[in-house]
């Protein structure tokens, strides 16, 4: 117990005299997102816009972006069983990004990801799966994004 409770106690003093800071907690952004304008799919495009809405109203921001998101979402059958009937669907998610910054430069961009999963008799719980996909499909989307400006910048 006094070992755990050492190493636990070495760790966080090693990682606090490190320099190690997260990405996502600096809250010095240097840009301002005025306006996002959403084409496409919904479910997505509300799921980016949430996340997105951190980056508006920023005073000490050096550069403003105007964004226009274009997504998409594919659900294909991959294999089928002798009966016809799916047994395993692809979904992937592709999201267009056009970034225009305050001197009017244009950045276009594109982010996807893609998933396999298994068909299931229980259609409730198919819907659900498919549901929390596309958002955690969307997130890693978005940190993709976030990251893209970030060093873009």
């Amino acid at each position: 117990m006094i070992k755990k409770i050492s190493l636990l106690v070495l760790t966080l003093i090693i990682l606090n005299n490190c320099g190690y800071t997260p990405i996502y907690s600096k809250k010095n952004y240097n840009f301002e997102i005025k306006n996002i304008e959403m084409l496409g799919e919904t479910k997505i495009n509300k799921l980016l816009s949430n996340k997105l809405k951190v980056y508006k109203n920023n005073p000490e921001a050096e550069n403003t972006l105007n964004m226009i998101i274009n997504s998409q979402s594919f659900k294909t059958t991959i294999t089928k069983d002798k009966k016809g009937n799916p047994t395993q669907f692809s979904m992937s998610i592709n999201v267009d990004v056009k970034i225009i910054d305050d001197s009017n430069n244009q950045t276009e961009t594109t982010f996807s990801e893609n998933s396999t999963y298994d068909n299931s008799n229980n259609k409730f719980d198919l819907r659900k799966y498919e549901d929390n996909l596309v958002k955690n499909m969307s997130e890693k989307i978005f940190s993709e994004l976030t990251l893209f400006i970030q060093t873009k910048n």
